[in-house]
């Protein structure tokens, strides 16, 4: 009788418990499913074991001169004069390609040649020039049309997923095909050096995808030369003692 009464109520609840059991097989299925899915969503798995790699780059720097002021401008200053020589930020562009070379499991070598397209502003205001009229604000850009060939060690984090945190440093040597000067009368003509080099660090990440890497970098770079070159001519030249640049770039890698 009680073996009867048990398989009743068995037989009430079979439905249920067949419906629960189909249940718990959909969602171990979907679990299964979904760690499958994340195994399969790991984009390019052995990228990092190729010992070279290559890409291009487009960046947009925010670039401005560092000025010095020479003991002329500084005599001026003493005796009264009111003018102001100061450096404005411009926005300039350059690009390039990527050599990536692989030295060890965090540690990349990086040759990144570029053309890089700049015109860096002084803005000069109440100068006095011998034969020229006093304007209270002059503006004096220096156009730059220059090769840059940058080489850097990059430090990259352990992999997580689909990204990748890095910082980068090294230095850029960079040379002048442009005029190099202002285009001014004598007066306040501006002149830089043809040769420059840079000191260069930053931090950025790699973002896997199917087909690509793509990396979002923020740059920054320091002059370590002085691109001033005197013109005893001009005012605005002797004003000057040194001139280095500074730049602050977003750049975007396809590698």
């Amino acid at each position: 009788m009680a073996f009867t009464h048990i398989w009743h109520k068995l037989n009430l609840h079979r439905q249920k418990i067949t419906l629960f059991g189909l249940l718990l097989l959909l969602l171990l299925a979907g679990v299964s499913a979904q760690a499958q899915q994340k195994v399969k969503s790991l984009n390019k798995p052995g990228y990092d074991e190729k010992p070279v790699h290559y890409g291009f780059y487009l960046a947009v720097p925010l670039t401005k001169y560092n000025v010095t002021h020479s003991q002329e401008y500084a005599d001026r200053i003493r005796s009264g004069s009111n003018e102001a020589i100061n450096a404005k930020t411009d926005i300039g562009f350059y690009t390039g390609l990527v050599l990536n070379v692989r030295l060890a499991e965090y540690l990349d070598a990086r040759f990144v040649p570029g053309v890089g397209f700049y015109g860096r502003t002084i803005e000069f205001k109440n100068v006095v020039l011998p034969t020229v009229e006093t304007e209270e604000v002059m503006l004096e850009t220096v156009p730059n049309v220059m090769i840059e060939l940058p080489v850097l060690l990059k430090y990259k984090s352990k992999r997580r997923s689909n990204y990748r945190p890095y910082i980068v440093a090294g230095v850029k040597p960079g040379i002048d095909l442009g005029k190099g000067n202002s285009g001014a009368k004598d007066e306040n003509m501006l002149e830089v050096e043809k040769f420059d080099l840079a000191l260069e660090y930053g931090i950025g990440i790699d973002i896997f995808y199917p087909y690509f890497k793509f990396a979002p970098e923020l740059r920054f770079s320091h002059g370590l030369l002085n691109q001033h070159k005197l013109l005893e001519n001009s005012t605005y030249s002797r004003s000057i003692d040194k001139l280095t640049h500074h730049n602050v770039s977003l750049i975007l890698f396809f590698e």
